[in-house]
């Protein structure tokens, strides 16, 4: 009986309500879209991070190989050098014996060594300048391990 006063009174309430509905729905869908935009952004953020962060593995994985296959050429050319060495002691001894004559054979051997030699200098050359140098401190001049944020010697906090 109450309620049929009421509309009397109000014959309007029942689209006001509606109306209401409507607009706390419409409210409800703007924060909803809000909230998928803010995401949005933050998901293509963490997304230009991931990247970021792929691409930068991908050059440090390429220089590692880089570096590798340096590393195994040199230990080549090192094991060449020793059998150099080797060969030419065996020729300089057979020459000082007077087993036979190899001093054309001794003279291409020691100048394959020296171009050996200058490879070798070289390729540790470019070794050296793609391995990372390590921080020394500005206070006692001592080498900090690599990651480290104090120096093990004196203590002092690593600034870069």
């Amino acid at each position: 009986m109450l309620e049929n006063y009421i509309q009397t009174l109000f014959p309007n309430l029942a689209n006001i309500k509606i109306i209401l509905g409507v607009t706390c729905q419409m409210s409800f869908i703007q924060r909803m879209a809000e909230g998928a935009k803010q995401l949005s952004e933050r998901a293509r953020g963490f997304g230009e991070f991931a990247s970021d962060r792929a691409k930068d593995i991908t050059k440090k994985s390429s220089e590692l190989l880089e570096l590798t296959r340096m590393k195994h050429e040199l230990r080549k050319l090192e094991k060449e050098m020793e059998n150099n060495l080797a060969g030419i002691g065996a020729l300089y001894y057979q020459q000082q014996s007077g087993q036979a004559d190899v001093g054309e054979e001794l003279q291409r051997l020691l100048e394959s060594t020296r171009e050996l030699d200058m490879e070798m200098k070289e390729l540790e050359e470019q070794i050296s300048a793609m391995q990372p140098k390590p921080l020394i401190c500005s206070d006692c001049g001592k080498e900090i391990p690599q990651g480290g944020r104090f120096c093990t010697y004196c203590g002092k906090q690593v600034t870069n």
